[in-house]
């Protein structure tokens, strides 16, 4: 093993130590947080501290609550701390009414929204939206006057990831970044009847419906806005699939619309397939968001585990019951 190095200095306000770590073959896959405590000798606790108090640096730059993120062979890390300091691990933002802060940072918020919560306020529902709880959650921290920019959004009753800017220069990067198609957004849906072959592409351009408001699909190349969604089938459960979905392109319902004309509506879409007994809300829940930091440039990933309410939805089809 690479033996860490360690020399003290003393900037004139105490004892400080510079603590040199260099990842050894046999370490690489580990998480940071774990190489930390064994190359320091300390708990689990103060390594989560020493990283959320930004004593850890190395590249790409290490942020607060990089606990598991996985070290590579030859990557080098530099810890300055005090000896006698207590570094306690930052207190993870508290669950909101209907979501939960998953990264925060001077640049952007990413959230995972739970259902029936609006991600805008709209005109059409007389209601709170999650830009409002998230602006007045602000404020009730002390925020004099906070601003979200929405970058997408998720329908009422679809669950998962979202991503907010917090400052204009953030958000015309991270736009910049959706124009390009370079942000990855993951989906899984599970739709009626098994789409033919293990994966597939819908491309079409969609317009709204003047008088319904519905969204669907039409020929002429001047009407509508292109739409591209690509999916993989990664269970087939005898008449419904569950679907992971890839979005190039993020019109409104883009997903429920395309799987709808294609004969394997959402299980639970009201709108543009059936009711079910099974889950009061269409099972569509957006599960992985990875992008380009706007400020360091490193990519960045998140994950959102699947709703109870999906969970109870699959395992009623697993086990033979009459679904929708």
């Amino acid at each position: 093993m690479d033996e860490a190095r360690t020399v003290s200095a003393d900037d004139g306000g105490g004892r400080e130590i510079r603590t040199t770590i260099r990842v050894d073959p046999d370490e690489a896959g580990r998480t940071l947080q774990s190489v930390l405590r064994e190359r320091l000798a300390c708990s689990h606790g103060r390594a989560r501290g020493l990283i959320d108090a930004g004593a850890v640096r190395g590249r790409p730059a290490v942020r607060p609550g990089d606990y598991a993120r996985r070290v590579l062979a030859g990557e080098r890390y530099t810890v300055l701390h005090e000896p006698g300091r207590r570094y306690r691990e930052k207190s993870r933002p508290r669950p909101g009414r209907g979501y939960e802060i998953v990264h925060q940072d001077r640049h952007l918020l990413v959230v995972d929204k739970r259902p029936d919560l609006l991600t805008v306020p709209t005109a059409l529902r007389d209601e709170e939206s999650l830009v409002e709880r998230l602006l007045l959650a602000e404020r009730e921290r002390g925020v004099r006057r906070p601003s979200l920019f929405a970058l997408h959004r998720l329908d009422r009753d679809t669950s998962g990831l979202l991503l907010f800017a917090r400052t204009r220069p953030a958000y015309e990067a991270l736009h910049e970044q959706f124009l390009e198609r370079t942000i990855e957004r993951e989906y899984v849906c599970v739709v009626k009847g098994e789409p033919a072959g293990p994966r597939g592409r819908f491309e079409s351009r969609l317009a709204e419906d003047p008088r319904s408001l519905k969204m669907r699909s039409v020929k002429r190349r001047r009407e509508g806005k292109a739409a591209i969604t690509e999916y993989e089938v990664i269970d087939r459960l005898g008449g419904w699939a569950v679907v992971a979905v890839r979005l190039l392109t993020g019109r409104k319902n883009q997903i429920r619309v395309h799987f709808s004309e294609a004969g394997h509506p959402l299980i639970g879409d009201r709108r543009y397939g059936e009711r079910s007994p099974h889950i009061g809300r269409t099972a569509l829940h957006a599960r992985r968001l990875s992008f380009l930091h706007p400020a360091t440039r490193a990519r960045v990933s998140f994950s959102s585990p699947l709703p109870r309410d999906m969970r109870r939805l699959l395992r009623t089809l697993r086990a033979g019951r009459r679904a929708p």
